[in-house]
């Protein structure tokens, strides 16, 4: 069974950025971990009982049925030893085929230190002679994906097809009642409507209705030439 990690800044990140494929590989069979950092709050519209209402909410519509909350603070978060050691024992202690974690360009400052955590606890995950518990694991995959707080977005390295999951992205993402009442100014509009735009945009760049960007941290290998035709 193929393993994957998410690691999403907040509750309510991972659904925002790839819920579709978050679904889409959970009716593949694969196992889907999804890492918390922080619970999310304070918000204007939130407490911790509603948002972990909510986040399980979401989770039970796409499908995750393994997430965990590091309980890291939230506006305060930081790429520091201690925070980095959390994240790489929970990756030498559920051994994922690859881990998905923020794009570090981002406006969020919460988004830039989960980017920097992901990609040192990946690194610490395979040290040896280490107390950390379970034994060494290096990812072999990692990819990031785009934030909604971007305006801009580099070009992917890939992007996938979620037109089938859309609805199912769309009500997990819509479980977050708390934070959809917040409007971002740097969204230029409802929440819900930048990301409908935004993956149509994406889309329509692959020939189909909706789809999530991602970007690769190496090369990516193709071991049959069947698969460039894919």
């Amino acid at each position: 069974m193929r393993k994957a990690m998410i690691v999403a800044p907040h509750p309510d990140d991972a659904e925002l950025a790839m819920g579709g494929s978050i679904a889409k590989m959970i009716e593949a069979r694969w196992h889907v971990l999804v890492i918390d950092l922080t619970d999310g709050e304070p918000t204007p519209f939130g407490s911790k009982q509603i948002r972990r209402s909510e986040t399980d909410k979401a989770s039970r519509i796409l499908g995750i049925t393994s997430r965990i909350c590091l309980e890291m603070p939230n506006r305060y978060l930081q790429a520091n030893l201690e925070n980095r050691r959390k994240l790489a024992e929970v990756i030498r202690l559920n051994v994922p085929d690859v881990i998905f974690g923020p794009l570090l360009q981002d406006t969020h400052p919460d988004h830039v230190a989960a980017a920097q955590l992901t990609d040192a606890a990946c690194f610490e995950a395979a040290l040896h002679k280490t107390d950390m518990k379970g034994p060494p694991h290096r990812v072999s995959k990692r990819y990031a994906y785009y934030s909604t707080h971007r305006c801009l977005h580099d070009r992917p390295s890939f992007i996938i097809d979620i037109t089938d999951f859309w609805d199912k992205k769309i009500k997990a993402i819509g479980a977050y009642d708390s934070q959809i009442k917040n409007k971002n100014p740097l969204d230029g509009g409802p929440l819900l409507e930048k990301v409908e735009s935004t993956c149509r945009y994406f889309g329509q760049s692959i020939g189909c209705k909706y789809a999530e960007p991602f970007v690769a941290h190496e090369p990516i290998a193709l071991k049959s030439l069947d698969r460039l035709l894919d």
